[in-house]
């Protein structure tokens, strides 16, 4: 019951996260596009939590003797592949320069951490 809650709160985090994202990064930069179908970014932050739940403690296990010698920059490269990677799978998000994914996977990381408050 307690694992589905988590999961539960975690979509509804990333639900949260993608929409301030998308008001965030447009005030900026103008180049954050989130599909305006609500369905498909219900879908998007689903994969997103399910990769951030099971790949990120995987991949933040094998590159953590990178991520000690970034004294932590290196997890903010691992945010932004997963980021990627979850819009590969489901592209729902465009976004065209570096600096809006770097931003985009802090913002929701951020929110993603309320989990563990």
């Amino acid at each position: 019951m307690r694992l589905l809650k988590k999961a539960i709160l975690g979509v509804l985090l990333n639900i949260f996260a993608l929409f301030v994202c998308q008001k965030v990064l447009n005030y900026l930069f103008l180049d954050f596009y989130l599909s305006s179908d609500l369905k498909r970014v219900i879908i998007f932050a689903v994969i997103l939590a399910f990769i951030n739940f099971f790949i990120k403690p995987i991949l933040k296990i094998l590159f953590l003797p990178l991520v000690w010698i970034t004294l932590g920059f290196f997890s903010l490269i691992i945010n932004i592949f997963l980021l990627k990677f979850a819009n590969f799978l489901y592209p729902t998000i465009t976004i065209n320069s570096f600096s809006s994914w770097l931003l985009a996977s802090i913002l929701i990381s951020l929110f993603n951490s309320l989990m563990y408050l």
